[in-house]
């Protein structure tokens, strides 16, 4: 799983994909929720708000 800004989504796909050999599901934190989750307040590549959950 990735939390990232827009400049490290690329990254982070390449990541997932060359872990887990399968594209990933692509969600913008502004649109999903989770009760028992609290968003990071940075980007996993950089000091940037994240954008998207990548799992």
């Amino acid at each position: 799983m990735y939390v990232v800004c827009n400049e490290h989504l690329d990254v982070a796909i390449d990541e997932f994909v060359d872990v887990y050999e399968q594209p990933p599901d692509l969600y913008e934190l502004e649109a999903v929720s989770f009760t028992d989750w609290m968003t990071p307040k940075t980007c996993d590549f950089c000091d940037h708000l994240p954008k998207y959950l990548i799992v």
